[in-house]
């Protein structure tokens, strides 16, 4: 045994040794005194113990975590980490003592956990115990997958080496489903290089924390974690409340002006002269895209926070393109822009939410006459393969600049600030949402300066 300052370095001499300092790094082969150690954890349990020891491999790292080794480090003993630690922990212990006062219990909270190991599984319960919070386990990769794609969580622990499917297939998966590609991710692994790090940040990881780790440390962690997602939740939802109300107040005096502004074009108040008529329109335009926005911020909130509801009926889909295309001839006509349906069909019928998939088509030439430049043509084409209807809109106007053209179906993604227009990017998430609840598909082709496509198919009426 070797004192050194405020820890001490214990060799082969277990049985004999006495511990006398608050940290005790070991540098035995730990799987031929497995037994010896544990005992000896177990004698001194307000003393923290080390590992150090020559050629560690993964069932090392993992027979000292679950015996209570609290770090290992490299061999021989490094006395800078060693200092660096003490220095941390010379603060003042009462302080410390008070900090579980701020862990409270949450609500609703969910998170999985991906680990072939039950004990380090083990290990995340009992630190998490008593947070409130409800945890998924798996020791199989396979079986998360399948929940990740069909149930919400709010942060997910993944271990990195597993048999078959790695914590990084699983990160990938996360990133790729609906439900939670937002929610965070944690690597808890006993790789430390740092080629695996650097892996785990690029697959999107906010955290990533090496084995065998401080419990104490993780639990600040995750509970970190969940915390700022609570308060963004509560952000978010506060943010929405404030748009459904401003644009729930603002649709009655909008659909007032557009009422009077017809009736003005009408001529209930008299003839108008030709520059009057011209102005009016103009404003009439504005007014009309002021509702747009304002029926999209409230349709974007319905299907944030609730399930909305369809009136699912047998519609022409042939029909109801030609009603969209005649609702936004106005618009179109202000920039001199030519709409040209080319179908081979005369009638596809489908059943839909007429007022919902009409809120599709108008958004989506509403952004091709945006970006279009004027006296073009826009391209609106319907097809008929196998059991589904394609429709497409096409411009010839600028392009998207993404690496990932479907980028722009999420929410908020809008490129109106640099066309210099207003515009808060959620016609397009809206229309994914539409889209996904009649079960079909919408997706996007773009190419810099050589115009957009935005495509979305329907179902078939089978029989």
């Amino acid at each position: 045994m070797q004192d050194i300052q405020k820890y001490q370095i214990i060799n082969d001499d277990i049985e004999d040794c006495r511990v006398e300092s608050r940290l005790c790094i070991l540098t035995t082969n730990l799987k031929e005194n497995v037994k010896s150690v544990e005992k000896l954890i177990q004698a001194n349990p307000d003393t923290q113990f080390w590992l150090s020891a020559k050629n560690l491999d993964r069932d090392e790292i993992l027979l000292a975590n679950s015996i209570g080794i609290k770090n290992v480090i490299s061999y021989p003993v490094d006395k800078t980490v060693v200092d660096t630690y003490l220095k941390a922990i010379s603060i003042d212990s009462a302080k410390a003592c008070k900090s579980d006062v701020m862990f409270h219990p949450f609500d609703n909270v969910r998170i999985m956990v991906v680990d072939d190991n039950i004990m380090n599984i083990q290990l995340i319960e009992e630190v998490l115990r008593g947070l409130g919070i409800v945890m998924d386990v798996f020791t199989r990769p396979a079986d998360a997958l399948k929940k990740i794609k069909s149930e919400k969580f709010d942060l997910f622990l993944l271990d990195i080496l597993m048999p078959e499917i790695s914590g990084f297939d699983i990160a990938e998966a996360v990133r790729n489903s609906d439900i939670n590609k937002n929610t965070p991710v944690m690597f808890i692994s006993a790789l430390s290089d740092y080629e695996y790090k650097m892996a785990g940040y690029n697959a999107g990881a906010c955290c990533y924390i090496e084995k065998p780790y401080d419990v104490g440390i993780l639990k600040h962690q995750i509970y970190n974690i969940l915390k700022q997602e609570e308060i963004k939740s509560k952000i978010n939802k506060t943010r929405d409340a404030f748009y459904a109300m401003v644009t729930h107040d603002l649709k009655t005096p909008i659909s007032a002006e557009i009422t009077a502004l017809q009736m003005l074009l009408k001529k209930n108040f008299g003839e108008l002269t030709g520059e009057q008529k011209e102005i009016i329109n103009d404003i009439l335009s504005s007014v009309k895209f002021m509702k747009t926005m304002t029926d999209n911020i409230l349709c974007s909130y319905s299907y944030t926070n609730s399930k909305p509801r369809f009136n699912m009926v047998m519609e022409d889909f042939v029909s109801v393109i030609n009603n969209s295309i005649q609702e936004t001839k106005y618009l179109l006509e202000d920039k001199n822009i030519l709409p040209e349906f080319r179908s081979d069909l005369e009638k596809a019928p489908v059943i839909i939410d007429i007022i919902e998939i009409k809120r599709v088509i108008n958004n989506l030439i509403g952004n091709a006459s945006e970006y279009a430049p004027p006296g073009s043509v826009i391209t609106l084409r319907l097809t008929k393969s196998g059991g589904e209807y394609t429709f497409s809109v096409t411009d010839c106007g600028c392009g998207i600049k993404l690496e990932n053209p479907n980028d722009i179906f999420d929410e908020n993604v809008t490129f109106a600030k640099e066309r210099k227009r207003v515009g808060f990017g959620l016609g397009l998430y809206i229309s994914k949402n539409i889209i996904n609840a009649h079960g079909g598909r919408i997706f996007a082709e773009s190419r810099i300066n050589h115009g957009t496509t935005i495509t979305f198919t329907l179902p078939v009426v089978s029989g």
